[in-house]
C-alpha cells in the first residue's frame, strides 16, 4: 500500500529531483535529460518519478520556473540595494552577469529554444513576467526621472539584447581573442546610454 505524502513532503521531494535534473542538464544539456537517468540517480524506478512529474516537458518547465526565480531573486535584491538610480542601474547589470556566471546551465535554460510560447505553463509566463518587471522597471524609473529619454521598453531592451549576447557570446568561447568581457559590456552599456541620455 502506497504511503500517503504531505504536500510539504511533496515539495521536497520534487526539489530533490529537480536538483537531480537541473545536474544533469548542467553536465549533459536539456535535450539530454530523461526521466529514467533522474530516477536511476535517485534509487528510484520511472514510474515512481511519474508521480511527481508526468513527463520531461512539465519537469523542464519546473526547471525553468526555479531558474527564473532564483535569477529574479539576484536581480530583485539589486534593485532593492540602493536608491541612487545610476548605481541601482549598475547593480542589476552586476547581478545579471554574475547569476549567468554562477549558474550557466540554469541561464541557458532560461533561454533554450524549443519552446512556443502557446506551451508555457501559466507558472512559467509568472516567473519570466517576474523578472521582466525588473529589467524593464528600473529603466522606466530613469525615464521618469529625466535621467533618459524615449521610450523606456525599448531602451530597456536594448541594455537586455546587449547584456545577453554578450553573456551568450562568453559561454559560446567567442569572445576568447576579443577585449575582456567587463570592457566590452561597459563600453555596450555606455553606448546606449549615450544614445538615451536626456
Amino acid at each position: 500500500m502506497a504511503v500517503l505524502l504531505t504536500e510539504e513532503q511533496v515539495l521536497g521531494v520534487r526539489e530533490r529531483i529537480r536538483a537531480a535534473a537541473e545536474r544533469h542538464v548542467a553536465a549533459h544539456g536539456p535535450d539530454a535529460i530523461s526521466l529514467r537517468s533522474i530516477a536511476a540517480e535517485l534509487g528510484w524506478t520511472a514510474a515512481s518519478l511519474y508521480r511527481y512529474y508526468a513527463s520531461k516537458a512539465e519537469l523542464l518547465d519546473a526547471l525553468r520556473i526555479a531558474a527564473h526565480d532564483r535569477f529574479s531573486d539576484r536581480i530583485e535584491a539589486a534593485h532593492a540595494s540602493t536608491d541612487d538610480l545610476w548605481d541601482r542601474s549598475r547593480a542589476i547589470g552586476d547581478a545579471y552577469v554574475q547569476f549567468a556566471q554562477d549558474e550557466p546551465a540554469a541561464y541557458r535554460l532560461m533561454f533554450a529554444n524549443g519552446l512556443d510560447e502557446g506551451e508555457k505553463s501559466p507558472e512559467l509566463h509568472r516567473a519570466e513576467q517576474r523578472s521582466n518587471r525588473t529589467l524593464t522597471g528600473y529603466v522606466r524609473d530613469m525615464v521618469e526621472a529625466g535621467l533618459l529619454t524615449g521610450d523606456a521598453d525599448l531602451i530597456a531592451h536594448a541594455y537586455w539584447a546587449a547584456i545577453h549576447g554578450l553573456v551568450m557570446l562568453r559561454m559560446a568561447g567567442k569572445l576568447d581573442n576579443s577585449p575582456p568581457f567587463e570592457t566590452l559590456r561597459h563600453a555596450a552599456m555606455r553606448m546606449i546610454t549615450r544614445g538615451a541620455r536626456a
